[in-house]
């Protein structure tokens, strides 16, 4: 089992982009540093928390400052781009990260953000966009694209020019992903459909069950196998010497504040609560207290207690293999943020990394309730 990161990233407005940007830079290097296995790196135009608009340039500049760690975009919205361009800068910055690169691929969740793109069908530009990449890196060239929304001609090679010439470093190309976060995801049934990787994103444990299962239905019926062991969870973790201070950080500090003022009010907004607490019963985000967040939903505590918690939701879950945890601008408490992942790297890292899931078939497991075949 690893433990990665998720760099949404959650930005408090005060800070400037340019001193956020710095800070996210200090997180990664902390996070190299301390044997996390990856970060993410979200895509967002119109969010003030959430102030990544190309997750690509965050990783271009990362991979100067880092030596083992891997990064995937978390995700790109390939609807709101032409898919040709980027499908080109994923290739580049491939050879770049020299195969330390992964792939997130999405909708997009922001009404706002297809709006600025001009993107009036977020699902089927999305679907045709990841068949242009796909084609262009798997080399099914050459050939006329005559889609509902894209027109190109991919040439023949030329000896003169020597192109079209750029190809993946990763063959057939970089990892690629896609994460659910409804309680019943059908995008994970389609991530198994694909044979991408999938990520739960940011549900109560109470779901991550049926998650797994939809992912292994899909990926059965297209004759893939799935691995629990590349299964990511992101998930809210934050660990100090003892359960107390972890509490007041994550209570008083941006974690709490980032809920607050943030992410409550917007699964609020999209209906999504019950996704995250569905034992409350609650659509208001008042009625959902950050110290019970913290206590029973979040990995918050000693390394004792995070450990313990985290046996918790893998036993809900029949199992994970990558933690990928939320970061916060902790920039009033840079020491304190520090310890967090020292504390991962050489308390929390050691006593999971030899946890390893078998392989299973989906007739073995038990249908969860919710789930439909």
């Amino acid at each position: 089992m690893d433990i990665g990161l998720f760099l949404v990233p959650f930005r408090l407005p005060e800070t400037g982009l340019h001193e956020g940007f710095q800070w996210d830079m200090q997180v990664i290097n902390w996070a190299d540093e301390f044997g996390l296995s990856e970060v993410w790196i979200a895509e967002h135009s119109t969010m003030r928390w959430e102030p990544v608009c190309s997750p690509e340039l965050y990783i271009a500049a990362a991979l100067q400052q880092t030596k083992q760690i891997r990064f995937g975009t978390g995700a790109n919205v390939p609807g709101n781009h032409n898919p040709m361009a980027l499908a080109h800068r994923l290739m580049q910055l491939d050879h770049m990260s020299n195969g330390r690169l992964m792939v997130g691929l999405g909708a997009g969740a922001y009404p706002t953000d297809h709006l600025i793109h001009g993107n009036t069908d977020p699902g089927g530009k999305m679907a045709e966009a990841v068949e242009i990449m796909r084609a262009i890196w798997e080399k099914m060239g050459p050939f006329r694209h005559d889609g509902k929304h894209w027109q190109f001609e991919i040439p023949s090679y030329d000896e003169i020019q020597q192109g079209p010439f750029m190809e993946p470093l990763q063959k057939p190309h970089p990892p690629l992903l896609m994460a659910g976060l409804s309680p019943a995801s059908r995008t994970m049934t389609r991530a198994g459909e694909l044979g991408y990787l999938p990520m739960s994103f940011n549900v109560g444990r109470e779901y991550l069950a049926g998650h797994w299962y939809r992912y292994m239905q899909g990926a059965e019926s297209s004759g893939f196998t799935a691995n629990r062991n590349e299964w990511r969870v992101a998930h809210n973790i934050l660990v100090a010497d003892t359960d107390e201070e972890a509490m007041d950080l994550a209570v008083n500090g941006a974690m709490g504040r980032t809920y607050r003022e943030w992410m409550l009010p917007g699964y609020a907004r999209g209906g999504m609560l019950p996704a995250m607490v569905p034992e409350l019963n609650v659509t208001d985000p008042d009625d959902v207290p950050i110290e019970y967040l913290a206590e029973e939903k979040w990995l918050v505590g000693s390394p004792d207690t995070v450990i313990k918690k985290l046996r918790r939701d893998l036993d809900a879950s029949g199992g994970f293999g990558k933690i990928i945890s939320f970061t916060f601008d902790y920039l009033d408490q840079p020491e304190r943020y520090r310890r967090h992942f020292e504390l991962l790297g050489t308390e929390v890292i050691p006593r999971i990394k030899d946890i390893v899931h078998p392989t299973e078939s989906l007739a073995a497991l038990r249908r969860p309730a919710g789930i439909e075949d």
